[in-house]
């Protein structure tokens, strides 16, 4: 249609690899899932937008309800969508070749011609299609198992790990917080004090007394970094 602005846009759905945190930290290797994205150009422009294929694109009105209705880009772009699943290889989630050091970049790029693409599918290819991978087949088949097993051996210590680091996150955050707290409490406490009592407390807790034109709000942080809590 003439007036419809899309006409214009140049689309492309695809998959796209994207890291599973949690398969990863139980497996103990990079896990990666294929979503569905959409690709979004625009004519004459370098700039591209990329979404999930099932996020909502827009809203618009139901014909027979009258309500808003959501509009996803797989619906928005239903043509181009239809195209891309009736061509689309199966979806894989695993560990990609490039994660496999005991693989070369040729022998990655042979798998992938055979529609190998994650370590675990090299693990389970069997019969005639293991003899399909050519010399040194059988043993990187073998590798792979033994990539998964080690792995697999190692997740505890990985996923302990992932914890104890969001522990320690979780730990800094506290802390924070609590010198927020800490050093508002501070400053409350010498909001009723006046400019020379700031400055005998400074010199009591330091040994010095603030010299020159100091403003106030400069001798209420002096004060709070001279409290004997915040030295100890």
């Amino acid at each position: 249609m003439a007036n419809d602005p899309d006409a214009a846009l140049i689309v492309l759905f695809r998959h796209s690899a994207v890291p599973n945190e949690g398969k990863s930290v139980k497996e103990g290797r990079p896990i990666f899932d294929d979503v569905e994205v959409v690709e979004v150009r625009f004519p004459g422009s370098r700039s591209m937008s990329v979404f999930p294929a099932t996020s909502v694109s827009h809203w618009a009105v139901d014909p027979h309800t009258g309500g808003q209705v959501q509009v996803t880009y797989a619906e928005r772009f239903a043509r181009q969508y239809q195209q891309f699943k009736q061509h689309a290889a199966q979806t894989k989630s695993g560990t990609p070749l490039s994660h496999a050091p005991f693989l070369t970049e040729g022998r990655r790029a042979e798998f992938r011609a055979l529609n190998i693409y994650t370590v675990e599918a090299l693990a389970v290819v069997d019969g005639q299609e293991l003899k399909n991978l050519g010399p040194g087949g059988r043993d990187l088949k073998n590798r792979a198992m033994e990539f998964i097993a080690e792995s697999k051996a190692h997740a505890p210590s990985m996923q302990l790990q992932a914890e104890l680091d969001g522990l320690r996150a979780r730990n800094a955050v506290l802390e924070e917080d609590m010198a927020a707290v800490k050093k508002q409490q501070a400053s409350s406490e010498f909001e009723d004090m006046t400019e020379d009592q700031l400055r005998d407390f400074i010199k009591t807790h330091t040994g010095h007394t603030p010299q020159g034109n100091v403003n106030r709000k400069t001798l209420v942080r002096m004060a709070t970094d001279a409290r004997p809590s915040k030295a100890a």
